[in-house]
């Protein structure tokens, strides 16, 4: 799961860079590509959750093990 949260975070990364390139230049089909844009954006933001609650998971499981 962690590689495809990766590959996730990656994409998007590509994709709203991508998009954003497009519209700050002014070139042809940035109109289409606020889209793409957006769905970046989303896979960037699902790669983050998924990341914040496995560092939390871990933490926790760490935690317990500590504690008597």
């Amino acid at each position: 799961m962690k590689k495809i949260a990766l590959i996730a975070l990656i994409a998007g990364i590509l994709l709203a860079a991508t998009a954003y390139i497009t519209e700050a230049n002014d070139l042809p089909g940035a109109v289409e590509l606020r889209t793409v844009g957006f769905i970046g954006y989303i896979f960037i933001i699902s790669a983050a959750a998924y990341f914040s609650l496995y560092w939390l998971y871990k933490w926790n499981k760490e935690a317990e093990t500590i504690q008597p």
